[in-house]
């Protein structure tokens, strides 16, 4: 005898092929009322899968309005999400990771039916492929970025790519100069146009774009501190173009120590610094030079 679900709990029913098929309206992304399928091998396990389905729908996760493949929503996260939202450099960043390694291995497959095995399989083929461990990791990142988005737009539940761990990456600490290497060198750089900025980066660790970036009214020689507040930035096809910082944070005071003060102090003399920055004309840089 045939097992009855509750009023509501939608219907299971047994097809020719030996499997269970059950049933049950629920909501989609679009709001509208859709009758949605689900299948099991027995009874038990088409009742599990339609309990599911029943949950999400009680909790207020509707199912997806359409079946996108992977390819499909990567290609509209980047069009749509990435390239208006972040940066240029961000952009390309995800665009060549999508395009030269997510949509050939994984951009036919079912949004809604990625695995963890899927994932780790392509990430075993990057391997064999000589794809070195900082690009896998950059990719995988790219992926978790793109389904954590995919559950905001209500199109997946989770995020599969979480399951899989990150391949390990070995950083190039690198050796830093001790103080009298770095003497030696601001000695042989002394007559340099770029002296000041050597001493910037040096002394403060100032990243290269904050430095090219760096502007006369920026800076408060009395006070003894300085406030970065934009950067220099390459844009494919536009050339050199000045960007307020990322964050809040990177526009803090920074103290600016006498001897930095005298470098920017021998600068401030020289014409070419005006306390403007031409690279919005699409010039070279000309900032710190």
């Amino acid at each position: 005898m045939a097992k009855r679900r509750p009023n509501g709990g939608g219907t299971i029913t047994k097809r020719k092929d030996g499997r269970y098929q059950g049933a049950a309206y629920v909501t989609d992304t679009d709001g509208n009322r859709v009758r949605k399928y689900v299948y099991g091998s027995t009874w038990d396990e088409a009742n599990k899968k339609l309990g599911k389905l029943q949950d999400q729908e009680r909790n207020g996760i509707p199912v997806p309005s359409r079946s996108w493949t992977l390819g499909e929503w990567l290609s509209y996260w980047l069009e749509h999400i990435v390239k208006p939202e972040r940066e240029h450099n961000t952009y390309s960043k995800y665009e060549s990771k999508v395009r030269l390694y997510l949509l050939p291995h994984l951009g036919k497959k079912s949004l809604v039916k990625l695995t963890p095995a899927q994932i780790r399989t392509f990430m075993a083929a990057l391997k064999r492929e000589k794809v070195g461990p900082s690009a896998r990791f950059e990719v995988l990142r790219v992926l978790r970025n793109a389904l954590n988005r995919a559950i905001r737009e209500e199109l997946v539940t989770r995020n599969v790519a979480l399951l899989v761990d990150m391949p390990k990456v070995t950083k190039d600490k690198g050796k830093a100069w001790n103080a009298r290497e770095a003497i030696t060198f601001l000695r042989s750089v002394r007559a340099h146009r770029l002296y000041a900025a050597c001493v910037l980066v040096l002394v403060l660790g100032l990243r290269r774009s904050e430095v090219l970036g760096l502007r006369q009214q920026d800076i408060d020689f009395e006070a003894g501190h300085f406030t970065p507040v934009k950067q220099v930035q390459r844009v494919k096809g536009v050339g050199l173009v000045l960007k307020d910082l990322k964050t809040e944070s990177s526009q803090a005071v920074l103290p600016l120590p006498e001897f930095c003060a005298r470098a920017l102090e021998d600068r401030r003399s020289c014409k070419s610094w005006n306390g403007r920055s031409p690279v919005s004309t699409g010039r070279r840089s000309r900032t710190m030079t």
